[in-house]
């Protein structure tokens, strides 16, 4: 979908305003740790926020795309990339879903994101095998 790549496009930019404008103004994302986060401010407030932490690049592959009713359901796989130091690089992957509606102009916009993370926020991978929570 168009709302898709512009999100990528603009992101990759680190211009969270359009980022913002891909989203209805009642729009609702929920991304992990946080609580559901409501409205077109509040999302770009997350994406700032992430912009300002080294958000680098986002991906998605789209793997179903189906029309239900007036709305498109969008499921697939996203990655995530923050630098969080020069030498330091932290990707995150995992599943996403994403409800878009169509607006007056006709133009598709996200009405609800939600991304699952393949790991536990919080977590990281232990190169013996099985998984090793931060602070345990």
């Amino acid at each position: 979908m168009e709302a898709t790549a512009a999100l990528v496009t603009a992101l990759e930019r680190g211009d969270v305003a359009a980022a913002g404008s891909v989203y209805t103004e009642d729009a609702k994302l929920l991304a992990p740790p946080r609580e559901l986060i409501q409205g077109r401010a509040a999302i770009e407030a997350y994406w700032t926020a992430g912009v300002a932490l080294g958000l680098s690049a986002v991906t998605f592959e789209s793997r179903l795309l189906e029309r239900v009713g007036g709305r498109v359901v969008e499921i697939g796989r996203y990655g995530v990339s923050v630098e969080v130091e020069r030498a330091t690089k932290v990707d995150e992957h995992g599943t996403y879903l994403v409800l878009h509606r169509q607006v007056v102009d006709g133009s598709w916009q996200r009405a609800l994101d939600v991304f699952d993370p393949d790991e536990p926020v919080g977590s990281s991978h232990d190169p013996e095998g099985g998984e090793k929570n931060e602070g345990t």
